[in-house]
């Protein structure tokens, strides 16, 4: 079988399990909202607006990161190109496997002189990083979500691995550098190979990056639910936590385009518990579930909208290099008369 009937196979596998995950989690989410009593509810759009540009505050800290890891490989794009590069590449997402947004960064990068196996790397350490982030602040904010489905409570350790990945990738691609140049010899252009402590420096890029996220879920809860709980250092918390969960399941369920159905899920059963004591079982699940696809739809909105508009806003492109150009030397002596 030639690879390109093979990938054609493992695209229509793919599209066929996203579409199934999405399925079953709307014929879920259909069942919860049916059993939901009423409640009244009472949009605030400005808040929603707020959630919106907060969750693009938040992807601007995960795009500088990945333009420090080009600028450490030697691809001096500047920061406006990167955040272009970036937010347009997230349209990729949504076709499923995800390596879209790979293929998309590499395309855009190249007339920037940004070698395929370069960009390649770094967005993959750049995604990495920012998943582990949301996967130590997950552990960390675990015990604040009190009961939870044995879904999301008994994968702490797959959370742990997580968290530990960027970093052990990079030691790991350290080692692989090291015997690839010598076996290269001298004069072979060097591997990507981001330090150590620019990938720690990356857990800092995603952790702001999912604060920033926790205030938006934070807005998106207080402009749907009627009398929210207070807004307090506790529940900040449990929001960070259902928050990185969801993100990161999003991330694991690698078939979901964009991580559609399965982030809206695990958030739905991680805040619902925090409804249940004020308003019932029935109705805070309903609840959870209008907060995930609203908070889903102010994202996706969001996204669209900032992508669009860098879209049009082209960028110069630097003068193509001719490399079978001379300069000429003027040597010959004055004339004199």
């Amino acid at each position: 079988m030639s690879n390109g009937k093979r990938s054609k196979i493992v695209l229509v596998i793919e599209a066929g399990l996203a579409l199934a995950i999405v399925v079953g989690v709307v014929w879920y989410f259909a069942n919860v909202l049916r059993k939901m009593p009423r409640v009244p509810f009472s949009p605030r759009v400005e808040l929603l607006v707020l959630s919106g540009l907060l969750y693009l505050f938040a992807h601007c800290c995960w795009a500088t990161f990945w333009v420090r890891l080009l600028h450490s490989q030697g691809v001096t794009v500047s920061w406006y190109i990167g955040l272009r590069t970036y937010f347009i590449s997230q349209f990729g997402k949504y076709i499923p496997g995800k390596v879209f947004v790979l293929v998309m960064r590499v395309g855009m990068l190249r007339p920037y002189g940004a070698s395929r196996i370069t960009v390649a790397v770094t967005a993959t350490y750049e995604t990495l990083t920012s998943m582990a982030a949301g996967a130590l602040l997950g552990v960390l904010f675990l015990p604040t979500l009190g009961m939870l489905p044995p879904e999301i409570s008994g994968r702490t350790t797959l959370l742990f691995a997580m968290a530990a990945l960027p970093l052990g990738l990079g030691v790991l691609n350290k080692l692989v550098v090291r015997i690839a140049k010598k076996r290269r010899g001298p004069d072979a252009r060097p591997l990507p190979a981001p330090s150590i402590f620019l990938l720690a420096q990356g857990l800092v890029h995603g952790a702001s990056g999912y604060c920033l996220l926790t205030l938006s879920l934070g807005f998106a809860i207080r402009a749907l639910v009627p009398n929210p709980p207070e807004w307090n250092a506790e529940e900040y918390s449990v929001e960070m936590a259902a928050v990185a969960l969801s993100y990161v399941a999003g991330f694991v369920i690698v078939v979901a385009p964009g991580g559609l159905g399965a982030r809206e899920f695990v958030l739905a059963a991680a805040l619902t518990p925090r409804f249940t004591p004020a308003i019932g079982a029935d109705a805070a699940a309903g609840i959870a579930v209008v907060v995930a696809i609203v908070l889903r739809l102010t994202w996706t909105i969001a996204e669209l909208a900032v992508g669009l508009l860098l879209y049009a806003k082209k960028p110069t492109l630097p003068p193509p290099v001719r490399h079978d150009e001379t300069i000429p030397i003027h040597n010959e002596k004055p004339h004199v008369s």
